[in-house]
């Protein structure tokens, strides 16, 4: 009797030494400092949500041992330059042609840009030399960003630079331009903000055809920047990262990945 009392003493310890490692290792999960932007539906400070948050989220569960701690509000030069000068430990949306040091992971955010019309003009682009000779808005550095071809066929048509882009969505809206060409979700996002449920994303075509775009994130530490692609690629392969661009599709009422 007293033998079964000690064994279960002895289990009762043994409990209670796996719940105190257990408590440590919660206890212990580092937090890791990472540096967003300000750009809706990419960013969504209010919520700690929007489409670059949700794929770093996903893919640090994955590494429970570390803690994303997110630090919105900075246009890109200054997330670039918080992340030189180690304001923080990690940065999102880095570009390749960005010059930091630091170890940078796969790539990680999908942009895509694209060009749209009003559906009811049913117009047919199928590449980019059919812009030719219509009258386009873009975004600021559109030129440089797309290169010498979309340089070229924009020399020879009406072209407009827009300051924000919702200037883009409603100049397309409001019928003053034929095409407007930039990212489709910063478009959706600025026609829901301009125009309510006055316009649905089905009155417009998508035309996809300009090339995808990925940014990285950004490390100091080595090992977690390996760690998080191991994780990245986790969530690639289970289907979690293409659900998350379509769930932000089906905000905006798109059901299906539009094309043109």
């Amino acid at each position: 009797m007293a033998s079964q009392r000690l064994i279960n003493k002895f289990k009762r310890f043994q409990l209670f030494c796996l719940s105190l490692f257990f408590l440590s290792s919660q206890a212990e999960s580092k937090e890791v400092t990472i540096g967003m932007g300000n750009f809706e539906p990419y960013y969504i400070a209010a919520d700690e949500t929007g489409i670059f948050t949700d794929i770093i989220t996903a893919v640090f569960q994955e590494i429970p041992d570390h803690e994303p701690v997110f630090v919105f509000g900075r246009p890109n030069n200054r997330l670039w330059q918080d992340f030189s000068r180690r304001k923080v430990d990690a940065v999102s949306n880095l570009f390749d042609s960005v010059e930091v040091q630091g170890c940078r992971t796969d790539p990680v955010f999908r942009f895509r840009d694209v060009a749209i019309t009003r559906a009811e003009r049913n117009l047919s682009l199928e590449k980019i030399k059919d812009l030719k000779g219509f009258n386009i808005i873009a975004f600021q550095g559109a030129k440089e960003f797309f290169g010498p071809e979309f340089s070229a066929v924009v020399d020879d048509s009406i072209f407009a630079v827009a300051s924000e882009p919702g200037v883009q969505a409603q100049a397309l809206w409001d019928g003053r331009v034929d095409v407007s060409v930039g990212d489709l979700f910063i478009f959706l996002q600025s026609l829901k903000k301009i125009s309510g449920d006055d316009a649905s994303a089905n009155m417009f075509t998508v035309h996809d055809i300009l090339p995808v775009v990925y940014s990285r994130m950004g490390f100091w530490d080595d090992q977690l920047c390996m760690k998080f692609n191991r994780a990245l690629q986790k969530i690639k392969d289970s289907g979690e990262y293409e659900k998350i661009y379509d769930r932000y599709l089906r905000l905006y009422g798109v059901t299906s990945s539009p094309s043109g």
